[in-house]
């Protein structure tokens, strides 16, 4: 299992690990998240609003909705005092539909999971999803007790800010020395990590493909978690 390397070192021999959760972790088959979105798009602008146009994959929640307004000509002064109001109504949309929601865990990925732990490996989230609704999408896929670590996005617009909060609590917990690895499904996460300075796996996953991924030069590239099984 230890096969694939990065840096010169086995997929598994990191002391901490970042994950991103959709596309990664899970896969969500329900619209409830997309549907927060567009109540929350028609609370700000007045208007019924869709996610049409807007890069949703690697983004943030905020960020989604700041690229959504744009494209529907709303001013940011108009939107950004209500930020933390829209962030509530958003999480308690989910809330209430938490019985919709279908998210389950992609392939081999508690497998994964279960071997770092045995690792003694630190495992972490850093994700777009605003802290309520992403707990309840991993408590959902039954994945939530894995980790320790959370990067949400309630207090950032920009992924690279959501990495750089994961790697601040790690480091404050670990020794200097510890060595972090991300994992996401984006292009996004893979500029994430390098901007923090992080070794990263992609995996195609979500809705990029191994190809795309690829371009964006990450550490380890794969089709799926099944590979590093495959490799055993």
């Amino acid at each position: 299992m230890t096969a694939h390397t990065i840096l010169d070192r086995p997929w598994d021999g990191f002391d901490a690990y970042l994950f991103d959760i959709d596309g990664t972790l899970l896969h969500c088959s329900d619209a409830v998240h997309y549907f927060a979105f567009c109540d929350a798009l028609k609370a700000l602008s007045g208007n019924p609003l869709t996610l049409e146009g807007v890069t949703a994959h690697g983004n943030t929640d905020v960020g989604i909705l700041r690229d959504a307004l744009a494209l529907a000509g709303v001013a940011d002064a108009e939107w950004r005092p209500r930020v933390i109001e829209i962030r509530t109504r958003m999480c308690r949309f989910v809330e209430t539909r938490k019985d919709e929601l279908c998210a389950a865990a992609l392939p081999c990925v508690r497998e994964v999971l279960a071997h770092l732990e045995g690792q003694d490996a630190t495992l972490g989230i850093v994700t777009g999803n605003l802290k309520d609704i992403g707990r309840m999408k991993l408590q959902h896929a039954g994945l939530l007790d894995y980790f320790n670590v959370f990067g949400w996005s309630d207090d950032f617009e920009y992924r690279v800010d959501v990495f750089r909060s994961a790697v601040e609590q790690i480091r404050a917990a670990m020794p200097l020395s510890a060595r972090i690895c991300a994992v996401g499904d984006t292009p996004a996460d893979v500029l994430a990590a390098r901007a923090n300075g992080l070794p990263v796996i992609a995996v195609a996953t979500g809705v990029y493909s191994r190809e795309q991924l690829l371009t964006e030069e990450p550490d380890l590239c794969l089709e799926s978690f099944e590979e590093l099984f495959r490799a055993a």
